[in-house]
């Protein structure tokens, strides 16, 4: 048999067989995208229809970055998302409390998913970040007694 015949045989055996080439070794997973991810994974709440994050830079994270921005800044571009720094509106620890409970104009209602507590240590946080500096945070007892009677069953 010639070389050239034989080159045949071996091409069409691996064709036949299924035999593929040795593709390289995936690359190790870089570790800081590793922690990017944990860091990601850290936003999503364990419970579908509740939050779990019980720290408020943690539920700011969590519920709020997204339109307000890491730097509480807000932003405008398929919709207005006013800035929560320098804000006269955050001085109003029950203005702030009762738009993560309800909602405010655009803005999804989370009082469904969050507890008293968590409503206010995200209420606090905001009010004492992003250069605000109200030092009068609220309290759970007061978060619920804003609750409409219909969310404190």
């Amino acid at each position: 048999m010639t070389k050239r015949r034989i080159l045949a045989c071996i091409a069409l055996t691996l064709m036949a067989t299924g035999a593929r080439t040795q593709e390289p070794p995936a690359p190790a997973e870089d570790t800081a995208a590793a922690q990017d991810t944990g860091t990601l994974l850290q936003r999503f709440s364990d419970d579908p229809d509740r939050f779990t994050q019980t720290d408020g830079e943690a539920l700011y994270r969590t519920t709020c970055q997204a339109c307000h921005m890491e730097d509480g800044r807000g932003d405008a571009g398929a919709g207005a998302h006013p800035p929560l720094a320098d804000n006269p509106k955050v001085a109003s620890k029950h203005f702030v409390a009762g738009v993560v409970m309800t909602g405010y104009h655009g803005m999804p209602r989370f009082g469904h998913q969050m507890s008293d507590d968590q409503v206010a240590e995200v209420t606090n946080y905001v009010r004492s970040s992003f250069g605000n500096d109200h030092s009068d945070p609220i309290t759970p007892d007061e978060v619920a007694d804003l609750r409409a009677p219909e969310d404190n069953d």
